[in-house]
């Protein structure tokens, strides 16, 4: 007891915490912490692995990265967001207003929901239903994994329920300014959740047609989100904040516009760019250092030429060129545009328009949803799926700051969109199966900043979007799914191993996938 005295006595004050304060979580701010994690997350791993797994690009050397350091942030960013969500939710139930406070819900569930079934399609089945609750107690800190088929009906119910509970009624609780994602606008909320619930009923058609045919007959008879209009994280709205890509370029990151896009875009592989026919290839992409339009091989045959390598004046995205436009090294293939790199204020999106037109344009060329196939409005929903497409980079381009040497015009030349339209390679097919995968190529073309969702349409369809067999070698060959997180291993290891057996493969296809 003399101890315990002597102790407290001479060491009280290093015993108290440093700062004894009570904090009261109150709900705007788990609101945008919620939407703060919106962005699209494990940019090295798009970079690196999707980027050649999709196509949309090619790596012309082997990534420093390993798929399985990577993988973590985006688990996380989940896990984070759905905890806060709970803890929003309690608050809703709480509140004495509750009842007034169906938007704030119906927010709140339309995020968490798309959130939930974006990393169901990256990871497969995982911890869903008893996840996100360790502030309930310890009975939560290793909770089992759901399967996937289980997690969409679920996160699809939480979308119709979302759609339902928005209320125009001027006696709602409204976040005010804490609301920043759509400030409030609940048509376009509507549109919004409706819009998600469309995209995932289509991603798991392949594998419960009945229930998504219900689903996506009746969101068609909801609003949707309009072919020009999009929803995304936008950091010009933000003072002070930016969307920093840069580093997916660097470093390890060796990415080059890959032949396979070239070949969705031209019609020839002259250097000087005369076969061009797409609009966005000069918005996405440039000529190499010699001013020559020359795609990397995305399966490089024995004999090609070795780029020149990623530092100094040879990096084409090295932040010298926003002052030096020709940095004066080598590169032998085509960077992606260095202004589509450098620009740190492109909003990041969620959810385009344009993928809506293309979702619409796939169910009346194959006439599902209780749609009868139709192909001249097929047709329609396609060309306007391009054009909200390319209107939109121009726009977009247009709008950069820092963009100067062949800044695009506000919007495309109408008789150049035109022609784009009635060009052989893009002019919609009298052959429903050829239209088709016409109307995969420009979705996975308009998706173009959204590697994570091009994959997910690359998987869902059968990799019946644009591609070139890949070498043996590829680090993108087989890439059905991301891998667990170390973390989650170590923190979870009995259920992470009774979904795997002990062994985490990537190649292991998802349920969504055929």
């Amino acid at each position: 007891m003399a101890l315990t005295v002597s102790c407290e006595k001479d060491f009280g004050d290093i015993n108290d915490p440093w700062e004894n304060k009570q904090y009261t979580v109150e709900l705007p701010p788990l609101y945008n912490s919620i939407v703060s994690t919106m962005t699209e997350t494990g940019r090295p791993i798009a970079s690196s692995f999707l980027y050649q797994a999709t196509q949309l690009a090619a790596n012309y050397a082997a990534s420093g990265y390993r798929l399985d350091n990577q993988v973590g942030g985006t688990w996380e960013n989940y896990y984070f967001a759905l905890v806060d969500y709970r803890k929003a939710i309690d608050l809703i139930d709480a509140d004495p207003r509750s009842a007034k406070m169906t938007n704030i819900r119906a927010m709140l569930q339309t995020l968490i929901a798309l959130k939930t079934l974006r990393t169901t399609t990256l990871y497969g089945d995982m911890p869903y239903k008893d996840a996100g609750k360790s502030i309930y107690g310890s009975a939560y800190f290793r909770p089992v994994y759901d399967k996937q088929a289980d997690i969409f009906t679920a996160a699809l119910a939480d979308l119709k329920q979302a759609v339902d509970g928005f209320s125009t009624s001027s006696d709602q609780v409204s976040l005010g300014e804490y609301e920043t994602l759509l400030k409030n606008d609940i048509p376009t909320w509507i549109k919004f959740a409706n819009s998600i619930r469309l995209r995932y009923a289509m991603v798991m058609r392949g594998k419960n047609p009945a229930a998504a045919d219900a689903i996506i007959a009746e969101a068609l008879t909801k609003p949707l989100l309009e072919a020009d209009k999009y929803v995304g994280i936008e950091a010009a709205l933000v003072p002070g904040s930016q969307i920093d890509r840069a580093g997916n370029y660097r470093g390890n990151s060796y990415v080059r516009m890959g032949s396979t896009m070239w070949r969705a875009m031209s019609s020839t592989d002259a250097e000087d760019g005369t076969g061009i026919y797409d609009l966005r290839t000069k918005i996405f992409f440039e000529p190499n250092s010699a001013g020559k339009w020359k795609p990397y091989p995305q399966n490089p045959p024995t004999g090609t030429v070795a780029e020149t390598g990623n530092g100094g004046a040879d990096d084409p995205y090295a932040e010298m060129r926003l002052t030096k436009w020709a940095s004066g090294g080598t590169y032998n293939y085509s960077p992606l545009n260095f202004y589509y790199v450098a620009d740190k204020t492109f909003p990041d999106l969620i959810l385009a328009g344009s993928e809506i037109s293309f979702l619409k344009a796939e169910i009346y060329n194959k006439g599902i949803g209780g749609v009868t196939a139709n192909p001249a409005t097929a047709k329609q929903f396609y060309e306007e799926g391009i054009t909200a497409s390319v209107q939109f980079w121009h726009k977009l381009a247009n709008g950069s700051a820092v963009w100067v040497v062949n800044k695009p015009a506000a919007s495309p030349d109408p008789a150049a969109l035109k022609a784009m339209l009635t060009n052989p390679a893009v002019a919609y097919s009298a052959t429903p199966a050829e239209a088709l995968t016409q109307i995969y190529k420009q979705n996975w073309i308009a998706l173009f900043h959204q590697p994570f969702d091009a994959w997910v349409l690359q998987r869902r369809t059968g990799n019946a979007t644009p591609n070139t067999p890949l070498a043996p070698t590829s680090e993108s060959l087989n890439l059905n799914r991301l891998v667990y997180p170390s973390g989650e291993v170590t923190s979870n290891f009995d259920n992470w191993k009774a979904v795997t057996g002990g062994t985490d493969d990537r190649s292991v296809k998802p349920w969504f996938m055929p």
